[in-house]
């Protein structure tokens, strides 16, 4: 069980993860609005990266038993 102050930390962090990987998606559109396809693959590979992050915490927040 982690302690309260851990949770919030970490549940907060989830949440940044997760409005990185939002915008990085809104930038991905962008690019490919403008016919970067490059950089909109950059940005797409970033906000996996982010996914992946936020996943990651709220697997270790759940293996404890915590919501």
């Amino acid at each position: 069980m982690l302690k309260k102050k851990m949770l919030k930390g970490m549940n907060d962090q989830i949440n940044a993860e997760m409005f990185s990987a939002y915008l990085y998606l809104s930038m991905e559109n962008y690019f490919q609005s403008i016919s970067l396809r490059g950089f909109a693959a950059w940005m797409r590979v970033q906000a996996h990266e982010q996914l992946t992050q936020a996943m990651t915490c709220r697997d270790f927040i759940h293996e404890r038993g915590c919501r």
